[in-house]
């Protein structure tokens, strides 16, 4: 298998994250998996955004509105173009938060144009979080049917992941698409306790923050069957750390970085 380098939320060091133009900077640089993130709006339209919310300031609004009290037509209205401070080369762009269909159509299509046709992969983090069902995202199966609802329609499923900190949501999109490959995404190593009869089922991919990795832990999951990437890996030092760990892959916000890196470079 070779080394998987995943653009996280575009190549948001160019524009910004999450828009179907960071996607297809991806794609130009020589991307193989894109990772983005999805929510719901309230007329249950899966978009693509980090947050459930309009961020405070953002279309003049001095305090966070969820999307899920929205219908998408109010949401897709609010541009998202301006460039983050954390990232000085983005550029200025029009654009507003695509829906999952549309950024399949739209890279695909983008694919074709710079004659790589068919050779992106989709990782999808649902976001969702236990207490917040019917507040800020739709219950975990109404949830999980909604995102493979568009999936199938897309016809990619077979370049398509699903991942989620919730695991009721790993557990409901395998029960729904057991086609589909699904990761658990790991920000403490207490959600590992009791792996993986805790979820009843060994992920095709557990995913794990940086700070987490080492070797055991790699040894163990890789015993289990399940692929190991990383998240989120942005110094070059620490990219190759990763591989010598034992790491398939990393999610980064600086994919150009790690293309450039020749321990990597067999992609």
């Amino acid at each position: 298998m070779l080394f998987e380098i995943q653009a996280h939320r575009g190549a948001r060091a160019f524009y910004p994250e999450n828009t179907i133009q960071a996607f297809c900077k991806a794609a130009d640089l020589g991307c193989r998996v894109v990772e983005l993130d999805l929510v719901a709006s309230k007329d249950r339209r899966i978009l693509v955004s980090h947050d459930p919310w309009i961020p405070a300031g953002d279309d003049g609004k001095p305090s966070r509105q969820l999307f899920f009290t929205m219908d998408y037509r109010d949401i897709a209205a609010i541009d998202c173009g301006t460039p983050s401070p954390d990232f000085p080369q983005q550029q200025r762009i029009a654009a507003y938060r695509p829906l999952l269909s549309e950024v399949f159509r739209e890279v695909e299509a983008h694919l074709c144009r710079i004659g790589r046709p068919g050779a992106m992969v989709y990782n999808l983090e649902v976001k969702s979080r236990a207490g917040l069902e019917g507040v800020a995202f739709p219950p975990p199966g109404e949830y999980a049917g909604l995102v493979a609802e568009v999936i199938r329609d897309s016809g990619l499923s077979d370049r398509v992941r699903v991942q989620s900190f919730d695991p009721r949501i790993v557990a409901e999109t395998r029960r729904l698409m057991p086609e589909l490959r699904v990761g658990l995404l790991v920000e403490e190593l207490s959600a590992l306790e009791g792996f993986p009869e805790g979820i009843g089922f060994v992920p095709d991919y557990v995913n794990p923050h940086r700070s987490l990795v080492d070797r055991p832990l790699v040894d163990m999951l890789h015993r289990h069957g399940s692929k190991v990437v990383a998240w989120t890996v942005n110094a070059p030092e620490e990219m190759n750390r990763m591989k010598l760990l034992g790491v398939d892959g990393l999610i980064t916000d600086h994919p150009e970085t790690a293309l450039g890196l020749p321990a990597l470079s067999a992609l």
